[in-house]
């Protein structure tokens, strides 16, 4: 328990600290109103949808082919939806058959998809 809350709390500062340093938007959570583009944020809107649906591994893949022609606008949008995944219990990941773990590793993907693998080692050792 104490290890998965230490996850969290390291997600939750990655998302932060990339949120600041990447789009100068401090906010404790990113969500989806911080995306200008209004296509953009429908799209993110669709995703955490399918996320509270139960859908994430669905929701996770259309994320990889989003992020597949890496703007800025998409790395936004893999941040807020990791975030957001980052907020739902243990208990309902693991009944979608996900796990904290899991998100750390969309998290370490989506970065190394930008070149940007270094920030998450510098969170998660």
């Amino acid at each position: 328990m104490f290890e998965q809350d230490y996850v969290m709390r390291q997600i939750q500062q990655l998302s932060k600290a990339l949120a600041r340093i990447l789009f100068n938007i401090d906010a404790e959570s990113p969500s989806s109103f911080l995306i200008k583009d209004m296509e953009t944020r429908a799209a993110t809107d669709d995703l955490l949808r399918k996320i509270d649906s139960g859908n994430i591994h669905e929701a996770e893949y259309e994320l990889s082919e989003l992020i597949e022609n890496r703007t800025m606008d998409n790395l936004l949008v893999g941040i807020v939806f990791y975030s957001y995944l980052n907020q739902k219990d243990d208990d309902y990941l693991e009944t979608n058959d996900f796990s904290r773990d899991d998100v750390v590793n969309g998290i370490r993907h989506l970065l190394l998809e930008y070149g940007l693998e270094n920030m998450a080692d510098v969170f998660f050792l």
